[in-house]
């Protein structure tokens, strides 16, 4: 690519810069070399790519707010690491970036699921194949009755390479019935969730997983709360047209946030 449609395609994925995206992951290393270990910040701040110990510190106060040295003191406030479980990356949005949600109240509900456990290149399901004959199996086993397909997530991926990630993968319903299919079942509570639209082919909704989660909640002045995040499909269309709604992706957040999308 010309590296200014590069850009333009990396923000559009993302939501962030190339330059902001390299340099968010640069800062959330520094942070946990500092919390982690006894190393000079000069030491630092070499080993996270910058060219001095001014240069990191100027970078490192205007991302997280306090100097080094004072973050290494201090135990400034982190979201919920039930929820988030990098919190110290904390992404900036590209320039002109836009994204909306519905907040919503969502009632109760159970997931009857199994598990699929590993995350390569951002997707939790490797094996299309295994994935489409299992929820093929579980449409045979609810026979017409109503229900919804998705996949829930008690926590968020430690990176796009993650071989513990973990999704609990089935049906949400509103009450638990005789099922053969799954290997478990889990209540969800009723609470405030953020829902952001994924439009697209389904092998990408990991893209706007990140978007939503990392800049779109920060961006809308929303904030996560404990409970699992899941999404929700609305075609069986993996390789759907990139106009079309596919799935919905639900984030726990704050109700004191609630109406603010």
């Amino acid at each position: 690519m010309a590296e200014h449609h590069f850009q333009r395609q990396f923000a559009a994925a993302t939501g962030e810069t190339v330059a902001g995206y390299v340099r968010a992951r640069r800062l959330e290393r520094a942070a946990i070399a500092l919390r982690q270990s006894q190393a000079r910040v000069l030491d630092i701040a070499l080993d996270c790519g910058f060219s001095t110990h001014a240069a990191m510190t100027r970078a490192f106060k205007a991302h997280f707010g306090v100097a080094p040295a004072v973050f290494r003191r201090t135990q400034p406030e982190i979201q919920s690491q039930d929820v988030i479980t990098r919190p110290y990356l904390r992404p900036v949005e590209a320039g002109g970036f836009a994204m909306t949600c519905d907040c919503v109240e969502m009632p109760a509900q159970w997931l009857a699921w199994r598990k699929a456990t590993g995350m390569t290149e951002g997707r939790s399901f490797p094996d299309l194949s295994a994935t489409r004959a299992a929820f093929a199996a579980l449409s045979r086993d609810l026979n017409g009755r109503e229900a919804v397909f998705g996949a829930g997530y008690r926590t968020g991926p430690s990176s796009f390479e993650d071989p513990q990630a973990t999704a609990h993968y089935g049906a949400f319903m509103e009450a638990r019935i005789p099922l053969d299919w799954p290997e478990g079942w889990t209540r969800l509570p009723a609470g405030p969730f953020a829902i952001f639209p994924h439009f697209g082919p389904l092998t990408t909704v990991h893209l706007t997983w990140h978007r939503a989660a990392r800049v779109g909640l920060g961006r809308l002045g929303l904030r996560f709360r404990a409970g699992w995040m899941f999404e929700t499909y609305l075609s069986a269309d993996i390789d759907a047209p990139r106009k079309a709604l596919t799935a919905l992706i639900h984030l726990p957040v704050e109700k004191s946030t609630f109406g603010t999308a």
